[in-house]
């Protein structure tokens, strides 16, 4: 880690704001020391680089330069936030997701995490992938070794708080949104009370490919500009814990998901031998019958699962980041008009009275059905421009069977800061009534809940999303997708983003 021992000659060379983890206050014999945390990023090699930068200024030196004052005011700290202390009643869990994203976050964790953590006392315990550690100033070391391992840390959360009450775990989650995910499924999964205390809280530093959890709850955050990381290490040492929203989405007996692993095919080798193999990689089709799971992003049927889930097939898959390109220019291309029967259950207020009424879209096609409480998919993909972070409301987007270059059109203004939703335009004919246009246009709505009931007989065109999850509804069977209002997981959020309820 590069450490910069700096006095008073050497505040020109301050790190830029926008770089600035925190400013950690210390006392010593000849005064009060600032060190300036700050993430330094760039390529080397052709590859992404951080490093922790650590430069200490006395307190004389704040008080001559005003930009060093501006750092102390702005991210000063003096100890670890209480989530980030071990005790007995609090346990602290590093996971370090190895293939999320485009798998940088090992060289995060070695070059940038654990440095910051050990400054503040903090080191891994060396236990074992399962344990757990209740141990003072040390925390549980996850690295992932494949697709279950976030899943079986998650249970073993859950079973720990069923053998020892009033334990809380903070999770620092180097991953992207399938990581919280996983963590949400395996830990309801196997924890059925709703004990707000006791929920894990999660701090996530977006490793991932969408990170659209992050982005959505800190699109409003007013701390100065920073990179995704910075801020995301910033709300870890100065956030606040907060109820994260979810969604349970529930399927029909014969649901099944849809993954895909690699396999090893054993094959002779040149002389023959029964003995001596080679085992040539493979990618096999992994299914799971299932029943509900719950998610956090995003719920959708139609040309966003389409995409998700083609793009994921061995088909596809050889042509490592290109395939997205490939699939979507496909189905744009193709435009399959998906038959589904759409059920919206929504809330009216008459004279402050609630009213709950179910209607049916007015169409029996569709080309985009997507149904989120956040509102970012990307950081600029603003595909819900009124959610607002932890609002707990879910809403759906949606729109009829169109040809390639008007879901194009669609898809590139939701990039222009959601402006999809006022769009509108000429569709065919009404049916039986001649020369009569019907206006077609985006339809936004906030609900209570939706039933999809897929109309397709080919198997290829029932794929449902949940939150990167495919799953597969057999002919004649449905998704429905409902809001939560029990909290399962907590999150870390920063301060100007935490609703006041957030402690």
């Amino acid at each position: 880690m590069p450490t910069d021992s700096s006095s008073s000659q050497d505040v020109a060379k301050l790190p830029n704001p926008e770089e600035v983890i925190c400013v950690l206050k210390k006392q010593s014999p000849t005064g009060d020391i600032y060190e300036i945390f700050s993430l330094e990023q760039g390529e080397q090699d052709g590859k992404p680089y951080f490093a922790l930068r650590r430069q200490s200024y006395s307190k004389s030196d704040a008080a001559e330069n005003e930009a060093l004052q501006y750092l102390v005011d702005t991210f000063g700290i003096k100890d670890p936030p209480v989530h980030l202390r071990p005790s007995q009643q609090r346990r602290l869990h590093v996971v370090v997701s190895t293939h999320s994203g485009t798998g940088l976050s090992t060289h995060f964790y070695e070059n940038t995490l654990a440095p910051l953590l050990e400054a503040f006392g903090l080191t891994a315990s060396g236990e074992s992938e399962q344990g757990v550690t209740g141990q003072q100033d040390s925390y549980h070391l996850l690295i992932t070794q494949n697709a279950e391992s976030v899943k079986d840390f998650a249970r073993s959360l859950a079973a720990l708080d069923r053998d020892e009450k009033n334990i809380e775990h903070t999770v620092v989650l180097l991953s992207g949104d399938g990581g919280v995910v996983d963590i949400l499924n395996a830990y309801t999964a196997d924890k059925e009370d709703a004990d707000s205390q006791g929920q894990p809280l999660i701090a996530v530093l977006p490793l991932g490919t969408g990170n659209a959890l992050f982005h959505s709850l800190n699109k409003t955050v007013k701390t100065p500009a920073a990179s995704d990381l910075v801020q995301g290490l910033r709300t870890l040492l100065r956030g606040r814990a907060a109820p994260l929203p979810s969604f349970k989405a529930t399927f029909p007996e014969g649901s099944r998901t849809i993954t895909y692993s690699e396999t090893s095919t054993p094959t002779p080798t040149v002389d023959g031998s029964t003995k001596a193999i080679d085992s040539t990689p493979s990618l096999g089709e992994q299914t799971e019958y299932v029943t509900h799971l719950y998610g956090v992003v995003v719920a959708s049927y139609g040309f966003h699962s389409q995409l998700v889930w083609e793009s994921d097939t061995p088909e596809y898959r050889k042509h490592g980041a290109k395939r997205f390109q490939m699939v979507a220019a496909e189905l744009l291309k193709e435009s399959h008009a998906y038959r589904a029967t759409v059920e919206i259950t929504r809330s009216y207020f008459v004279t402050d009275k609630e009213i709950i009424g179910v209607r049916e879209l007015d169409r029996e096609q569709h080309a985009y059905i997507l149904v989120t409480p956040v509102s970012n998919l990307e950081k600029t993909f603003c595909i819900s421009p009124d959610s607002r972070p932890l609002d707990g409301k879910l809403r759906i987007v949606h729109f009829g069977p169109v040809d390639g270059a008007k879901t194009m059109e669609i898809m590139m203004a939701a990039y222009d800061g959601g402006k999809h939703v006022d769009m509108r335009w000429e569709g065919k004919k009404a049916q039986g009534q001649d020369g009569e246009v019907r206006e077609e246009r985006v339809g936004y709505h906030e609900i209570n809940e939706v039933k999809i009931t897929t109309q397709e007989e080919d198997a290829r065109w029932r794929k449902v999303c949940i939150d990167g999850t495919i799953v597969e509804i057999p002919s004649g069977g449905y998704m429905v997708v409902s809001k939560e209002a029990r909290r399962h997981l907590r999150v870390l959020v920063d301060d100007s983003t935490a609703p006041e309820s957030a402690s």
